[in-house]
């Protein structure tokens, strides 16, 4: 029933969007957003914007490339804390990734990536690499993805699955749309170590959120000889679906994001419901 709930969906977004009367961009199934300028992490606090607010389970992990190699093999996206506080929720379990392709390599900080000015980060040239998501114990499935972007370029590409099912090809023409060119906030290294070094590309920390369903893949690729630099990669579940962040191509007030995603779900639902009466 994917393939007919995509489509029903697909439709019930665009009637939202008009009914609501928001001009934002929703890209199939995902929401994507951007944190503020300077932000290389998600935000885990309690607060409004918080990735666990408003959700009544939530469990969120980041990968931080503390290693000059790269992960091997599964592991488990370590679990991420509040304040000091674990985030307490019904959750248990652990959520899992796996690298394949030969396009990964690890490089150390410097003026085009590495979170906070130290450690390492990931990087790929003209190749392309998977990250393989996975979930054990209660956890159905991971529907956000939030990683540190830096030094975008056009030859970055960013794709999203659903098993078989591209759900988002997060391209270069859409990397514009974040804030506009340069020079801009977000324009130039913001680390103290290297602050302002590599002035005319943007540093983001950017969120993807699957609204009805779940990632399970996303493939990196750089199609130039320059470098598609990331890193604090974090995987979370959320229930329900919490997006948050300003979104790409807008910045919505809370309540009209609210009201938008409301109307969303209801007219989805609506959809569902007469696609199975048809069946």
């Amino acid at each position: 029933m994917k393939s007919l709930s995509l489509v029903s969906g697909a439709k019930c977004l665009l009637i939202a969007l008009f009914i609501t009367g928001t001009s934002y961009p929703v890209y199939g199934d995902i929401v994507a957003t951007y944190s503020p300028a300077g932000s290389q992490t998600p935000d885990t606090s309690t607060g409004p914007t918080g990735l666990c607010t408003g959700t009544t389970g939530c469990w969120v992990g980041m990968q931080t490339f503390a290693s000059s190699t790269a992960p091997t093999g599964t592991w488990n996206f370590p679990f991420l804390v509040s304040s000091g506080t674990v985030l307490t929720d019904p959750i248990s379990g652990a959520i899992t990734g796996t690298f394949s392709g030969t396009g990964l390599f690890i490089n150390p900080a410097n003026l085009y990536g590495g979170a906070g000015g130290t450690g390492y980060y990931a990087d790929v040239t003209k190749a392309s690499y998977t990250l393989t998501l996975g979930t054990t114990g209660n956890i159905p499935g991971d529907n956000y993805f939030g990683l540190w972007f830096s030094a975008l370029d056009n030859g970055n590409d960013l794709k999203f699955y659903d098993g078989s099912t591209l759900l988002l090809d997060f391209t270069p023409a859409l990397f514009q749309k974040l804030t506009g060119a340069c020079p801009n906030a977000f324009c130039g290294n913001p680390n103290s170590q290297f602050l302002g070094q590599d002035g005319n590309e943007q540093f983001a920390f950017l969120n993807f959120f699957d609204t009805t369903g779940y990632i399970t893949s996303i493939v990196f690729t750089e199609t130039t000889s320059a470098g598609f630099e990331s890193d604090n990669f974090t995987a979370a579940y959320q229930d329900p679906s919490n997006p948050s962040g300003t979104l790409i191509g807008g910045t919505p007030e809370p309540s009209s994001f609210v009201l938008m995603l409301s109307g969303i779900l209801a007219l989805i639902a609506i959809g569902r419901r007469a696609a199975l009466k048809m069946m």
